[in-house]
C-alpha cells in the first residue's frame, strides 16, 4: 500500500476550521444572550440598490422586476422604487439607485386620474353627522338602486366600483386616519342610518389597508351594538398592527407601498397596538371571533405586498368558522396597488370587487 505523507497545507486549514468553529461556537452562546426583541427590529438587508430598471439588487441577492406582471405594473413599480432609493439616498439611507434614468414620475395614483378613467357623479355631505363623499354612477340600473356600498380609506376604489359595478358607494371620511375606536365608531354610525332606509343584505361594505382592518373590525364589533350584519365585505390587504406575519419581514424591501429596508427601520406595522378592553372593537383584523352570519368575503393582495400573510390568514381564518371566502392574489403586485387606476391588474381587481357585490347583494 502507497504511504501518503502529510500536507503541511492541509493540516493549517483543518486547524483553521477547528479554530473556525470554536469562534463561531462561543459567538453563538453570546448571541444567545442578545434581546430578541433587537433582533426582529434589525433592518432585514444591509445595503439594497436599485436599477434604472427596477431591478433590485440586496447585497449579492439580485431581484429581477415581476416578469409575468403587466408591462404598465412594472413601469409602475419601477417608478415607485426608483423614487424610494432616490429618498433614501438623499436621507443617508441604505438604499441607492445604480444609474439615473429619465423616467417619469409616478401617475395614475389619485383621485382625479380614477375620475377620468371612471366617470360618476360625485357629492359631499353627511349622514349621521359623520362627513362622507358619494359616488354614484350617472346611470343606476333598477336591479342596483336599492343597494348601496361603504368604502373605507381610498377614493380611488369607491370610484372604480361605483363605475364598474353601476352602484352607489359611499366613502366614509372617519376620524383618526387609520385604524381606530373612533373610525369605528363613524363607520357604525353611518350604518345605522343607512339602515333606516336600506335592508342589511342591501349594504355592502369594503376597505383597503387602514380600511381594510376596520371594515372587518367594524363587522365583529356589530353584533355587540345588536345591529344586524351587511350582506357582503370586501377586504383589501388588511394592514397588521400586532400581527406583523411572515410577509413583513420577506418581502420588507420588494413592496414597493410599505418597506422600510430604505430606511433601515423596522417593518412598517410590526409595532404592537393598546389592547382593547371588553365591548370595545378588535384591535387588527386577526383578533376577535368570527360572528355568527358573517357575510360573504373578497379578500384582495399581491405577491410581494408586506401584507400577504394578513390576507391568506384571515382567509383561512373565515373559511374555517364556514364563510364563503374569496381569495385574490395578484402576480407581482404591492400593497394597496389598486390605488393607481391605470394598471390592468387594478381594473381586473376592481372589476372582480364589484361583481362580487352585485352577486351577493340583495
Amino acid at each position: 500500500m502507497r504511504s501518503i505523507a502529510p500536507n503541511p497545507a492541509l493540516a493549517l486549514v483543518a486547524a483553521g476550521v477547528v479554530v473556525c468553529c470554536a469562534v463561531v461556537a462561543q459567538s453563538q452562546k453570546k448571541d444567545q444572550k442578545l434581546d430578541t426583541a433587537v433582533l426582529l427590529d434589525a433592518p432585514n438587508v444591509p445595503q439594497m440598490v436599485v436599477d434604472s430598471d427596477g431591478t433590485l439588487h440586496f447585497g449579492p441577492r439580485t431581484v429581477p422586476l415581476p416578469a409575468l406582471a403587466s408591462p404598465e405594473a412594472r413601469q409602475a413599480y419601477a417608478r415607485q422604487m426608483l423614487q424610494r432609493a432616490r429618498a433614501s439616498a438623499a436621507r443617508g439611507g441604505l438604499a441607492s439607485v445604480r444609474t439615473e434614468s429619465a423616467a417619469a414620475p409616478a401617475s395614475g395614483g389619485s383621485k382625479e386620474t380614477a375620475l377620468k378613467l371612471y366617470p360618476v357623479v360625485e357629492e359631499s355631505q353627511k349622514i349621521g353627522d359623520v362627513g362622507v363623499t358619494v359616488y354614484s354612477p350617472k346611470t343606476i340600473p333598477s336591479k342596483n338602486r336599492n343597494k348601496v356600498l361603504m368604502e373605507f380609506e381610498m377614493d380611488a376604489e369607491a370610484i372604480a366600483v361605483a363605475s364598474l359595478g353601476q352602484i352607489k358607494v359611499i366613502k366614509v371620511n372617519y376620524r383618526g386616519g387609520g385604524p381606530s375606536i373612533p373610525g369605528n365608531e363613524d363607520i357604525v354610525a353611518v350604518y345605522r342610518e343607512l339602515l333606516k332606509t336600506h335592508p342589511p343584505k342591501n349594504i355592502g361594505m369594503f376597505g383597503a389597508s387602514g380600511g381594510c382592518t376596520l371594515a372587518q373590525t367594524t363587522i365583529l364589533w356589530l353584533p355587540q351594538q345588536k345591529l344586524p350584519l351587511p350582506g357582503a365585505v370586501g377586504l383589501g390587504t388588511c394592514s397588521g398592527g400586532s400581527n406583523p406575519g411572515d410577509a413583513r419581514y420577506t418581502l420588507n424591501g420588494l413592496d414597493a407601498g410599505l418597506s422600510s429596508a430604505f430606511s433601515g427601520q423596522p417593518p412598517f406595522g410590526g409595532r404592537a397596538t393598546t389592547p382593547r378592553k371588553p365591548g370595545e372593537p378588535p384591535a387588527t383584523a386577526l383578533d376577535g371571533e368570527i360572528p355568527k352570519g358573517y357575510p360573504p368575503a373578497f379578500l384582495l393582495s399581491g405577491t410581494r405586498d408586506m401584507c400577504l400573510s394578513q390576507t391568506v390568514l384571515l382567509h383561512r381564518k373565515l373559511r374555517n368558522a364556514g364563510v364563503e371566502a374569496d381569495l385574490n392574489v395578484f402576480e407581482g403586485m404591492w400593497h394597496f396597488f389598486w390605488e393607481n387606476s391605470e394598471l390592468p391588474e387594478s381594473r381586473e381587481a376592481m372589476t372582480e370587487l364589484a361583481s362580487f357585490f352585485n352577486r351577493h347583494l340583495e
